[in-house]
């Protein structure tokens, strides 16, 4: 088949790691396409964090005011639009990027299809306009985004009804990452809109390939002992519920065990902080800040168990990265993430928010670490062939293809 001429629109994009999962899927994909033979064009904002800005393909940060145009060294295209106000992006979730509208009127229309990617946010709303008045067919791909679960609620509302509203109802075809998301869009698309609704999985980038230092590099790094070790990894937001492994943890009523919180603050980290000193856990927790890069695999690798607690979550990147590295992982029963780790293995469920219920499956595992880090690994290996982008890229050019023959 022919190559096609794929644009992707995403918020943020590689090295983006204060803002979760996102970045990384966009990467992936976008990456594994160019490998298939097709022509990849990113539009994106430089948003790195709450202060800095990103350079991407290597190259340094971004101009304040100017876009630019880079390539990587797979070819792909980035165009890089510089955004008003990172301190108002990472609270807000509100990206306003420079130049973007103004580029997409004068380009679009040399795509075949286009790919977008979260809901509420001015780049998937501008491009679907511009791209739809260009009649290029687009897909949209929320990754958990459709309804308004969390922070900022009123103001999504406002966003939806004045800029939004018709985005998805446009859509050639809507991109669940799994069937408990298909069932959810297709709850709201209605009759009409529920065969656009195609089901394809986040990709998951292998474990990198350079041999990683001895384990027990990151328990020495923040004075952790070899004593259990259970770990949360992610952006600390309130849908994320760090809090509920601190009170899981305390209800042990083991001494031994230690926690480490690793990631950025985005509205839950007092919280869990709270909560940590008000059980007394103070002297053995660390809170480490974002962690990035290979350093994750290093974390993960290093804890005996990994804590997911998130309610809401429509795939989770992060339990499978664990899954990789051959550590087990407790997950919430009520969404994707536990529907993935439910099949594949390596790993408990329990209801979002019920601490006794997590600290029992805490003490489950910690009673059978072997076995259960044996069971992880197994499952690892299938997450890895599961979802390799080579395999997603596959499908997603079927939903591409399909978007085109329904134009």
């Amino acid at each position: 088949m022919s190559a096609l001429r794929i644009l992707h629109v995403a918020p943020y994009f590689e090295n983006a790691w204060a803002y979760g999962g996102i970045p990384r899927v966009v990467s992936a994909q976008v990456h594994a396409l160019a490998a298939a033979g097709h022509q990849v064009t990113v539009a994106t904002s430089d948003v790195r964090d709450a202060a800095g800005r990103i350079g991407i393909a290597g190259g340094p940060p971004s101009s304040r005011f100017v876009p630019r145009v880079e390539r990587t060294a797979d070819g792909i295209e980035v165009r890089v639009f510089p955004n008003v106000s990172n301190a108002i992006a990472y609270r807000w979730q509100f990206y306003v990027p420079l130049g973007f509208a103004r580029a997409l009127r004068t380009s679009v229309s040399q795509y075949d299809v286009a790919h977008l990617h979260a809901c509420h946010n001015l780049l998937t709303a501008a491009a679907a306009k511009r791209l739809r008045r260009a009649g290029v067919p687009y897909v949209v791909q929320p990754n958990g985004t459709a309804r308004r679960i969390e922070g900022r609620l009123a103001a999504k509302r406002v966003f939806d009804v004045l800029f939004e509203r018709d985005v998805l109802p446009n859509a050639s075809r809507i991109i669940a990452v799994t069937e408990w998301e298909r069932r959810q869009l297709e709850s709201d698309a209605g009759r009409n809109g529920r065969s656009k609704v195609a089901v394809v999985p986040n990709p998951l980038a292998p474990v990198p390939s350079c041999p990683p230092p001895e384990r027990g590099a990151f328990r020495r790094r923040y004075g952790l002992t070899d004593g259990p070790l259970l770990m949360y990894l992610g952006m600390l937001s309130p849908r994320k519920q760090p809090d509920v492994l601190a009170r899981a943890a305390a209800a042990l009523k083991r001494e031994d065990v230690q926690l480490v919180f690793a990631g950025n603050d985005m509205g839950a980290a007092r919280q869990a902080r709270k909560a940590v000193s008000r059980l007394g856990l103070d002297a053995r927790t660390r809170f480490t800040g974002l962690v990035t890069g290979p350093s994750r695999y290093l974390a993960l690798a290093d804890a005996d168990i990994v804590v997911y607690p998130s309610r809401d979550e429509a795939f989770g990147l992060v339990p499978l990265e664990a899954l990789q590295a051959g550590t087990p992982v407790i997950v919430c029963n009520d969404s994707g993430c536990g529907e993935i780790v439910s099949a594949i293995g390596g790993g408990l469920l329990v209801p979002p928010g019920d601490a006794a219920a997590l600290s029992s499956a805490i003490a489950e595992m910690l009673a059978d670490l072997p076995r259960w880090r044996a069971g992880a690994a197994r499952a690892g290996a299938e997450a890895s062939r599961r979802f390799h982008p080579d395999t997603v890229a596959a499908q997603l050019e079927t939903v591409y293809r399909e978007a085109i023959a329904r134009r």
